[in-house]
């Protein structure tokens, strides 16, 4: 049931991917995170099937390692191929999953990462699930300048895994917060000083300035005892498409409100 949802889930990926790139989403992105100055090493979670990362390598030519981590290797295999990047089988399906007693699907990850020789690396992991490799591979990188998480998403059959159990993770909200929280923690350790951890959402609003103001809010809420805060929100409007992944509210008000992607530039202070 996982592989399938997987493979769902890229298929249908690719359209929003698609869209948000033809409408220069990802490319405004990549300048807001240039704010973050010059980037050399950059971690991106969730990469999905590359756009984000090409975008990336567009802003940033001289970046020595633009890293790239997902769970979904169908995910992955378009990225390599979007990229036009060699990455070893060996990074790409690393995963094993199992079905316990409960009927419950557990993921662990196996085998060395091989670093790209020019500047990509990409590999399956989840952040939220321990695998010393990722701890390895950022080693090797040394501190990073950035960490970006863009459109978290996720496939229908997370549901089913015993990560869905453990954090009591009921909506598509609880998911995305509890990958924000492993992003801030993984950002806590590897950031650099007044490096930036870049976190993108959607928002549908009418009055964006107010949704955005909120957000600063709660992002600030969320930083606090932390060392880092939100030096910037940029609501940057789109368009869904009529295919692919439906990006909606089950409030029909709000999902007929226009789309925004809301970009936060979190800080680390130095």
């Amino acid at each position: 049931m996982l592989a399938i949802a997987r493979t769902i889930y890229a298929e249908e990926w690719a359209s929003n991917a698609s869209a948000y790139q033809a409408q220069g989403v990802y490319d405004i992105l990549s300048e807001h995170a240039a704010q973050a100055g010059d980037i050399r090493a950059l971690l991106d979670v969730g990469c999905g099937q590359g756009h984000g990362l090409a975008a990336l390598r567009r802003a940033f030519p001289a970046a020595a390692h633009l890293i790239g981590i997902d769970e979904n290797p169908d995910c992955l295999e378009a990225a390599a191929s979007l990229l036009a990047v060699h990455v070893p089988r060996s990074n790409i399906w690393r995963g094993r999953d199992e079905v316990l007693a409960s009927g419950r699907y557990v993921s662990t990850y196996h085998g060395s990462v091989q670093i790209g020789s020019d500047g990509i690396t990409l590999f399956q992991s989840d952040v939220v699930v321990r695998d010393s490799e990722i701890e390895r591979v950022l080693d090797t990188v040394g501190p990073l300048d950035a960490l970006t998480l863009w459109f978290s998403g996720v496939h229908k059959a997370r549901s089913a895994t015993e990560i869905a159990r453990h954090f009591e993770i009921k909506s598509d909200a609880d998911h995305r917060t509890l990958v924000e929280d492993r992003a801030l923690a993984i950002a806590g350790e590897r950031l650099r000083p007044r490096g930036v951890l870049h976190i993108v959402a959607r928002a549908g609003a009418i009055d964006i300035d107010r949704v955005a103001h909120d957000m600063r809010l709660d992002y600030s809420d969320w930083l606090k005892g932390t060392s880092f805060r939100v030096e910037s929100i940029r609501a940057i409007p789109y368009d869904e498409p009529a295919d692919g992944i439906v990006v909606r509210s089950k409030n029909s008000r709000v999902s007929a409100m226009p789309n925004y992607a809301i970009s936060v530039l979190i800080r680390r202070e130095g």
